[in-house]
């Protein structure tokens, strides 16, 4: 298995970051294949192993490389795109995980995506010496992980064609949200909206084809505003930020600790939950200031905070590390061709 690299995904996530890396890869000898948890075999030391999402949810790849001798171990890359706890720099309160979340945590539900499961699986892992690089799509996991003396890199989330684009539809949607609705918090703040007059189309399904795709960018280009209320309080969803960007959606949060690189009141709107529906009634109200944040959110999204760039950069940071064997070869490579 010598210089062969495995990226590592839960379907459909990851789709784009796969693709860009065989375009990368490709460049080189070397031969880049798919898998969830877990591959019938692991490439050996002279190889790599990419992992996107969520190290959480391959706890038979990881249970595989924690009994190899390090020296026999694949280099591996996590690119961590799930929540973690806010760090004690923001101020923000610890989450309470609800009873979902509880029983997933009891049952060792290999699907739990709660701060503390994620939390406690990068902590693991480290003490285990794995990964070689871990990078977070967020800066407030990146702080959060500092501050317990776990070395990460912060690289955001980028746009790909696949997120969206402006179609020039009709905007019959005032306002939509889009993500999970088995979340209690988020349901009792959509409530409280709608009990304040605002109009809210909450729809989302992780295995539902309608919410992905083409399907996606149809559903976000109705809409004239696209609410980010996390599952916990400041968390950071760049992804949804980026939807709405892409899709010509005004997006209007809650308020995160850190949004980089998103910058509020250019890219989009942030305010607390008391305050969100009277911002939502002026923006729906007022086409021209509407228009101006999303026109602006649009060129920045499909010029700047590309996933090529994002990509690039891990590779970048992956080529800083100098790993072993075939690997730093071809990620040395890939860098000098960015």
């Amino acid at each position: 298995m010598s210089g062969e690299f495995l990226f590592c995904r839960r379907a459909p996530s990851g789709t784009v970051v796969y693709e860009l890396l065989a375009e990368h890869l490709s460049r080189t000898a070397g031969r880049l294949t798919l898998s969830g948890d877990c591959a019938e075999q692991i490439p050996d030391e002279g190889g790599a192993v990419w992992v996107h999402g969520n190290a959480a949810f391959f706890p038979k790849l990881f249970r595989r490389l924690k009994r190899l001798p390090r020296q026999r171990r694949p280099f591996v890359v996590i690119w961590h795109n799930e929540p973690l706890p806010p760090p004690r720099a923001s101020g923000l309160a610890y989450p309470m995980p609800h009873a979902r979340e509880i029983a997933k945590i009891l049952l060792r539900d290999p699907r739990a995506t709660d701060v503390y499961t994620n939390w406690f699986t990068l902590r693991e892992l480290h003490r285990q010496a794995l990964p070689d690089v871990l990078v977070v799509s967020a800066p407030g996991r990146h702080a959060f992980l500092s501050e317990r003396g776990i070395p990460s890199h912060f690289v955001p989330l980028g746009y790909a064609a696949e997120m969206g684009r402006d179609l020039g539809l009709e905007r019959d949607i005032d306002v939509l949200f889009l993500g999970a609705l088995d979340v209690p918090r988020r349901n009792r703040i959509l409530k409280s909206l709608r009990g304040q007059g605002v109009n809210v189309t909450a729809v989302g399904d992780w295995k539902n084809p309608a919410y992905w795709g083409e399907n996606r960018t149809a559903l976000l280009n109705r809409a004239k505003i696209l609410l980010n209320v996390p599952r916990t309080a400041g968390e950071y969803s760049g992804l949804r930020i980026l939807l709405g960007m892409a899709n010509k959606a005004l997006v209007i949060s809650e308020p995160i600790w850190d949004p980089a690189p998103y910058v509020p009141g250019r890219h989009f709107l942030m305010a607390p939950v008391d305050e969100m529906a009277g911002l939502v009634r002026r923006y729906l109200t007022d086409e021209t200031a509407r228009a101006a944040v999303v026109d602006e959110a649009y060129r920045t999204a499909i010029g700047e905070f590309t996933m090529e760039r994002s990509v690039e950069r891990i590779l970048q940071i992956v080529a800083s590390r100098g790993p072993r064997g075939a690997w730093a070869e071809r990620s040395r490579v890939c860098q000098n061709q960015s």
